[in-house]
């Protein structure tokens, strides 16, 4: 008997250090046009979101919205309580028994703000889970499914940061900043980082100067890096992952030259005066003086669009550089999917981009060197793709990582 017992005790601890197979979905999705278009955008991109998790069947999904309610939240603020309600009743996530959804509703602090918001959701077959207080300063259990929404302010499980003043570009306010979230999955520790950078505000100052919006989005993404070594030196020995709209942008000065070498240029000038402010530049072919290009603050109309497409994305690869600057502190799988930004918001033209910008990587997920290692440790291979390449959720085309998480069934939530 006493034989017996000893065998039991021995196994029940193999067991619990057994090495669980967990599979886990990051998203990023901007979503600001989603509802600025309403009900039946919302549709197509829940209908994205269930093929997904469908297919990759994940335990984790961790979903990273961008201006959330769109250019006018209180408008939107109904819309957004609709999304979450429908988002909870996905048949997809019905076993998914635990949850943190958070969403900034601060609408009326500009200096605030950051239209951000963060969908946890974690299966019943999971092991448990902690959430970090960043108050406290302690794990607490998750036992439950929470939304955060009117009450945003009152959640410590999630820290929010608006970036200085003096980051953002003419030092104006906008919707910009990054949330920082940190859970426990069994004995995982995982650091999510909800990440909004600047937009390029005119396609002529991007191609006049062309690290004026890239340096900005440069200095502003050195400066989270920073805080996070600073605040949490930990993050170094576990696995964060840092996704949302960089808005990184192909360099559109080399690129113009790329695509319109040999050509010459006719300008038009706001009011129709023969000089002045440009409104427009035409790049004309001179063969036929037919435009391949043109070019206004808000118009990057190029003759051929699909050549952007998947089939020739590895084209362009070469001009999408922002990134070089963080080698070593982040890093990213190949990017084998098409740009992800601009696209059409005509439900009939989900895969058409919209010939506002030259079409860029701007959504992207990127790992530390400990994040990257559990990817590389998936004994599954690792996805990383763009969501819904027909169906239109947006001027954005949401983008995913799925991969397996290696995690030992418990942790010790107070080491």
């Amino acid at each position: 008997l006493l034989y017996t017992i000893k065998f039991e005790c021995k196994d029940v601890r193999n067991v619990r250090r057994e090495m669980l197979n967990v599979p886990i979905l990051l998203l990023t999705s901007n979503v600001g046009s989603m509802f600025e278009e309403g009900h039946e955008m919302i549709a197509v991109w829940l209908n994205s979101l269930t093929s997904v998790v469908n297919k990759y069947k994940p335990k984790i999904v961790c979903i990273h919205c961008q201006e959330v309610g769109g250019k006018d939240f209180n408008i939107s603020r109904n819309l957004v309580d609709s999304f979450i309600e429908q988002f909870l009743s996905l048949q997809v996530l019905e076993d998914f028994d635990r949850g943190r959804i958070h969403l900034d509703d601060d609408s009326d602090d500009i200096t605030l703000f950051t239209a951000l918001g963060t969908l946890y959701m974690f299966h019943k077959s999971l092991p448990s889970i902690y959430s970090w207080d960043f108050v406290d300063r302690i794990y607490k259990p998750v036992t439950d499914r929470k939304v955060f929404f009117q009450d945003f302010k009152q959640s410590t499980c999630l820290l929010r940061i608006k970036y200085p003043q003096e980051y953002f570009p003419e030092k104006r306010y906008s919707r910009k900043g990054y949330l920082h979230s940190r859970y426990l999955v069994g004995s995982k520790q995982l650091d999510l980082v909800n990440i909004h950078l600047f937009h390029d505000a005119s396609n002529f100052t991007a191609k006049d100067m062309p690290d004026f919006y890239a340096g900005k989005r440069r200095d502003a993404l050195q400066y989270v890096l920073n805080k996070l070594k600073t605040d949490y030196p930990d993050l170094q020995k576990n696995p964060m992952y840092i996704f949302g709209d960089f808005n990184f942008r192909l360099n559109t000065k080399e690129v113009i030259e790329y695509l319109c070498g040999g050509t010459t240029q006719s300008k038009t000038f706001e009011n129709d005066a023969l000089e002045g402010e440009i409104k427009t530049i035409n790049y004309l072919r001179t063969m036929d003086r037919q435009a391949i290009l043109k070019l206004e603050i808000k118009k990057f109309e190029y003759y051929d669009m699909g050549r952007f497409t998947i089939q020739a994305a590895k084209e362009f690869r070469k001009f999408d550089r922002e990134f070089y600057t963080f080698v070593g502190d982040l890093h990213e799988l190949p990017v084998r999917f098409p740009p992800s930004y601009p696209y059409s918001e005509d439900l009939s033209c989900g895969n058409q981009f919209l010939g506002t910008r030259c079409p860029s990587w701007c959504d992207r997920i990127f790992a530390s060197p400990a994040g990257m290692k559990a990817i590389k440790d998936s004994p599954v291979e690792p996805v990383y793709n763009s969501l819904s390449p027909d169906g239109c959720v947006g001027d954005h085309k949401p983008v995913f990582l799925s991969f397996v998480l290696r995690i030992n069934e418990e942790g010790n939530p107070d080491s």
